[in-house]
């Protein structure tokens, strides 16, 4: 497995965890976080589509 392959991976797994804690906190009251919960949701989204292509490019490495 490539080293950029490996990050994407990485990165694609623990942002969800960190849009879910922003938003848990933006729920609370806490509207500070809320350009932060917006920056996350994002940068989230375009990893796991890249994380989507890069597996469609190669589906013979998910198994």
């Amino acid at each position: 497995m490539k080293m950029s392959t490996l990050l994407l991976h990485t990165f694609s797994m623990a942002f969800p965890i960190v849009v879910v804690v922003l938003g848990i906190l933006v729920l609370v009251g806490k509207t500070v976080f809320v350009p932060f919960f917006i920056g996350s949701l994002v940068i989230m989204i375009v990893l796991l589509v890249l994380l989507y292509l890069d597996k469609k490019k190669h589906p013979t490495a998910s198994k």
